[in-house]
Formats: C-alpha cells, sequence, structure tokens
C-alpha cells in the first residue's frame, strides 16, 4: 500500500478528546500552518512506517528461529539494515 500525500481521501476517522486537547492542538497546528488534519495524516504515516518496519523485523526473526539457517540469514540482513551510509 503506497501512502502518497496525493492520494484521494475517502475515509473518515473519528476520535473522542477532551475539548481543551483539541483546541490546543487545533491551536498549535494552526501557528505552524498545517490544519489538524494533516498534522493527523503526517503522523499515522509515520506511524505506520515505524512499526511496520519493527513488525516485518519480529515476524522475520520470530521464522529465522524456526529455522536454524533461516535465523543465520535473518540475523545478517537485521544486523545490515538499514544500510550504513
Amino acid at each position: 500500500m503506497s501512502l502518497t500525500p496525493f492520494k484521494t481521501k475517502d475515509a473518515g476517522l473519528r476520535l473522542r478528546v477532551e475539548r481543551e486537547i483539541r483546541q490546543e492542538f487545533v491551536e498549535v497546528c494552526r501557528a505552524e500552518g498545517k490544519t489538524a488534519a494533516q498534522v493527523l495524516r503526517e503522523y499515522m504515516r509515520d506511524y505506520i512506517a515505524r512499526n511496520r518496519a519493527a513488525m516485518q523485523r519480529e515476524l522475520f526473526t520470530k521464522a529465522g528461529k524456526e529455522s536454524g539457517w533461516a535465523a543465520e540469514q535473518g540475523s545478517r540482513i537485521l544486523r545490515d539494515y538499514p544500510p550504513r551510509t
């Protein structure tokens, strides 16, 4: 799934927060020249990217423990990722 900023937004998300938190959040977003929706979408993309990588590492490591060769290869790949520059 590709997450690009120019995709059609065809789904909504409703959440309940305290009025004061919402108001402060909106004020900070406006001060940065962004809408609350923009900031939340950015956060969601970052959260997905961080956690998807962690989940993949966890699954790969778990699968590797079931096979000696896979464990060896998984350790090498995880050790070398991300590539060092």
